[in-house]
């Protein structure tokens, strides 16, 4: 497996919008804010908008963040006390899709993340 960086993609955003305020802002206190592309957020103020936004909506978003001309967007997978366990996401590069076109299936993102949530609950109840 791979490494990415959290304030720059689509799944490490929502991981870090879905946090208690006061561990988000210590978290992000610590990370090096690095730049990988013009759009990268390297401000600490300006990255904590952004997750709020994203912690209103529960989809997390990378446009074009982490590497140029491809976005992401992500859902979160909860545990049965509603708890962040993982996410669904899907990316692809801009050439093939805007990322106002790939929010559009973000409904089918949150049905498949019911269906994996409802799976590991059978799973633990046997």
């Amino acid at each position: 497996g791979s490494q990415s960086p959290m304030w720059c993609t689509a799944t490490g955003k929502l991981y870090l919008s879905l946090l208690p305020t006061q561990t988000r802002a210590k978290m992000l206190r610590q990370l090096p804010l690095d730049r990988f592309t013009e759009n990268t957020f390297t401000d600490v103020d300006a990255l904590t908008a952004e997750l709020d936004t994203i912690a209103k909506s529960g989809v997390g978003i990378d446009n074009e963040e982490f590497i140029s001309e491809t976005v992401s967007v992500a859902v979160p997978i909860l545990d049965k006390d509603s708890r962040y366990l993982a996410s669904l996401f899907v990316n692809a590069p801009t050439i093939r899709v805007s990322l106002e076109e790939l929010q559009t299936h973000v409904p089918r993102l949150r049905v498949a993340a019911q269906d994996i949530q409802t799976l590991c609950y059978e799973f633990e109840m046997n």
